[in-house]
């Protein structure tokens, strides 16, 4: 595996979604999809389910990164959670 900035963006800003997909099919099954994204949507707690994701996801990629001694791949990891940072706080607005 290559130690390149765009990789740790790629998985950086892939990952959450993995995590956010993981946490629908082992609590909210009962759901369809749509109803899940509907329901949060409404609850207005579709910010907290992305930032949890965003969390686990990219704190555990970041990690392993580092543990791999992959610098570049690392800060790219940082980047996309910046740039999830930077979107939250433009959607929270509206």
């Amino acid at each position: 595996m290559k130690d390149n900035l765009y990789l740790g963006l790629a998985t950086g800003i892939l990952a959450p979604f993995l995590v956010i997909v993981l946490f629908y099919l082992f609590r909210f099954t009962y759901l369809t999809p749509g109803e899940f994204i509907r329901q949060a949507l409404v609850l207005k707690v579709y910010l907290k389910i992305i930032a949890i994701g965003v969390f686990f996801a990219d704190l555990g990629i970041f990690y392993l990164f580092l543990r791999e001694k992959k610098n570049n791949a690392a800060k790219g990891v940082i980047l996309a959670v910046f740039v999830f940072f930077f979107l939250m706080l433009l959607f929270s607005f509206f």
